[in-house]
């Protein structure tokens, strides 16, 4: 072999095994940088869960807290002023605390503490003793006593872990010897929701933000306080509002990522973390799942280059595939979580909701009563600021029932013009002075068929919005008109049948959005804005509504151009009525007649009870639907039957209603029900009437007048 046949040869060998060299380099290079940008993601999306695990966990506590003070005030307009002689004379003050203890599940127990340390009208049965010495620290209250939130102690009655939540009694603030009002809640409580609601997860507490732990998820075995130059404290101290930290947790040594959020304006937070090396475990599967495909990719690319790289090509293309069958995996994995968070909120959100309307309903019943009589002014007073807090409360569980798809409307036949003009004010108000508002409204425009409330909460959660889209100033416009959509000009894009319709925008000069952001802007929990600034519910709240409505909802925008939000709704051909104030507020007059009421709830049962028999009426009282049907069956006059929709014992009020049919063919039904779950939708293949939770005294009232052809 001559030196020229050794130099081709050389010169042939020499790039193979560069390429050989090649093959094991990049392969390697690229699986190191892939880990690391794998790395950097799994922490990422870390983090990302951890926050949005926080603010549910934030909410979940406001509530509970916003609850407990709820009752202490409810305890202190009812028996703050009694002394402690007059508590133990009046057996009705223990009667009353049980019955508001029991309305939360999480309260332990209510009572009062005096000076001397004595527990007095407590829920519990406790035996003579004093209480322990308190550590409380205060939230303040405008125009009332500040509350009181204690630290994690062992009950001396009950041996469990509790901590305290309490204020003055009234006009006593300052006074060592006027006692406290108080309800107590134990850790266990927030344990359980907190495993079942995230499962094992996740480290979870509540703290103060003097460091005392009140509760914990893996449970906390003893009382435990955070030394100041924990993490957390620190990082508080950095940022009282919210934030996150990586560290060691003082109570189990555990490094984690931890994200923390402020709970209102009580002293305390909620804290989240999860284990890093759990992120790591994830992201090491993540890693084998990619050598799972590398390993053998790189071989075959090792033996391919031996034989002359001849099958390269097709080993590029499986791996093209096999990574796109891994991204649809995850895609499809990830939209089976979004859909059963949302299944799971939902129903969360609509029976918080339906409890609420429950409480709501007697809460309002109670007070037009107290209104009707001959009260004091002071007394009236009060009663009428309890009446528009009840009020905001009705409008938030309203909201609740909207997300969930639960809500019940209440279409009328409306003119939106009329309805933008009535809180046209309010818009303005909301928007600030350095933004102009304008209005272009058709006065040609057709009726439509809706809810007037939830229109117009639709609406200014859209201003609201293109407020937030333009923080340097500009103009949002408001604009109305009718249109016709046929199959040609956008029906059927938009999923709509053909005909006449309203439209509705909300334009603005703002910052507008990028075309991923307009996908998205629709979906439940999506939002632009920072953490703690916005839920993501606002434009899901709008498009539920549309779609209830029998309309469609769109946006356009481009970066920079603004944004501009249609509603479409149908138009009807009716006119709309304009409501008449003074009819709607017109004195019931006493009237005659049976009604049998079907209710479960025993504070709502005794409001109604009691405003229809001052109405007038004769009453029969049910607590189920079978002992309901018994009465039915009895040979008693009965003009009307008012049942509630959803009731214990395997019978729901819309079986009942179909039974006293049957039973008696004349009677007249009105249902009633806190949200709408399937068996209240079924109402109207009935032909039933239904009055929603929480409804006031005269709406009942004039309500049952009109099915039994008395003058309302």
């Amino acid at each position: 072999m001559d030196r020229t046949t050794v130099q081709r040869l050389a010169s042939t060998l020499r790039p193979l095994q560069l390429l050989l060299i090649a093959v094991v380099v990049v392969p390697l290079g690229l699986f190191a940088s892939a880990a690391w940008l794998n790395y950097r993601w799994a922490f990422e999306k870390a983090r990302a869960e951890l926050v949005r695990t926080t603010d549910a966990v934030h909410e979940h506590a406001l509530k509970v807290f916003e609850i407990n003070e709820l009752i202490l005030d409810r305890v202190a307009e009812r028996y703050g002023e009694f002394d402690e002689e007059t508590l133990a004379r009046t057996p009705d003050s223990r009667t009353y605390i049980k019955q508001v203890a029991a309305s939360a599940p999480h309260i332990t127990s209510v009572g009062f503490i005096f000076a001397d340390g004595r527990i007095i009208s407590s829920n519990l049965d406790l035996p003579p003793g004093s209480a322990h010495r308190h550590e409380f620290m205060s939230v303040h209250r405008d125009a009332r006593d500040d509350v009181l939130i204690g630290e994690l102690e062992l009950s001396s009655h009950t041996n469990r872990l509790r901590f305290l939540i309490a204020r003055h009694k009234p006009k006593a603030v300052g006074d060592g010897n006027s006692g406290l009002i108080f309800t107590s809640i134990t850790p266990d409580y927030f344990q359980r929701y907190y495993s079942a609601a995230f499962g094992p997860t996740y480290a979870i507490s509540i703290v103060r933000d003097d460091g005392a732990i009140l509760a914990r998820s893996p449970e906390l075995p003893d009382r435990f306080v955070l030394a100041p130059n924990t993490g957390f404290r620190r990082a508080i101290a950095q940022n009282a509002d919210h934030g996150d930290y990586v560290g060691k947790s003082a109570v189990d040594g555990r490094t984690r990522l931890f994200s923390y959020r402020k709970v209102g304006d009580y002293p305390l937070y909620v804290a989240v973390g999860i284990d890093e090396a759990t992120v790591l475990e994830g992201w090491r599967a993540q890693i084998a799942s990619h050598l799972v495909f590398g390993v053998p990719a790189t071989l075959a690319l090792i033996a391919i280059t031996l034989m002359a790289l001849r099958r390269s090509a097709s080993a590029h293309a499986a791996m093209r595939q096999a990574a796109s069958e891994t991204q649809r995996r995850h895609q499809l994995e990830a939209s089976l979580h979004q859909s059963q968070k949302m299944e799971a909120v939902g129903q969360l959100t609509g029976g918080v909701a339906h409890d609420f309307n429950n409480l709501l309903t007697a809460i309002i019943g109670s007070l037009e009563m107290i209104m009707r009589t001959d009260a004091s002014d002071v007394v009236r007073k009060y009663a009428t600021a309890a009446m528009r807090a009840a009020d905001r409360g009705a409008h938030l569980t309203q909201q609740l029932l909207a997300f969930s798809r639960r809500q019940v409307l209440r279409p009328e036949i409306v003119n939106v013009n009329r309805l933008l003009g009535e809180f046209e004010t309010l818009t303005r108000r909301a928007v600030g002075e350095s933004i102009e508002v304008a209005f272009s409204l058709d006065p040609k425009v057709d009726p439509c068929r809706i809810d007037p409330a939830q229109f117009q909460s639709a609406i200014l959660n859209l201003v609201v919005n293109a407020r937030d889209a333009t923080p340097a100033g500009g103009r949002i416009t408001i604009e109305t008109r009718n249109t016709r959509l046929t199959a040609e000009n956008g029906a059927v894009e938009l999923g709509l049948n053909p005909g006449r319709y309203v439209m509705i925008a909300v334009s603005d000069t703002g910052s507008g959005m990028t075309p991923e952001v307009r996908a998205q802007a629709f979906d439940p929990f999506f939002t632009t804005k920072e953490v703690g600034k916005g839920s993501g519910l606002g434009l899901s709240q709008v498009y539920g509504f549309a779609k209830q409505s029998g309309g469609h909802v769109t946006v356009e925008s481009e970066p920079g151009q603004g944004a501009c939000i249609r509603f479409y709704l149908p138009s009807v051909e009716a006119p709309a009525p304009t409501r008449s104030e003074a009819a709607l507020e017109a004195p019931p007059e006493r009237r005659t007649g049976s009604v049998l009421i079907v209710e479960d709830d025993e504070a709502v049962l005794d409001t109604v009870r009691s405003s229809l028999e001052g109405f007038g009426y004769h009453i029969i009282v049910a607590r189920t639907a079978a002992e309901a049907l018994d009465v039915l069956r009895r040979d008693e006059p009965i003009d009307l039957l008012f049942s509630d929709i959803v009731m214990p014992g395997g019978i729901n009020g819309i079986a009942l209603a179909r039974r006293a049919r049957q039973l008696r063919q004349d009677i007249k039904i009105l249902l009633t029900s806190g949200y709408a779950p399937s068996p209240a939708k079924e109402q109207d293949k009935d032909g039933f009437a239904v009055l929603s939770k929480p409804y006031r005294q005269r709406e009942l009232a004039q309500t049952i007048a009109g099915m039994l052809g008395e003058r309302a």
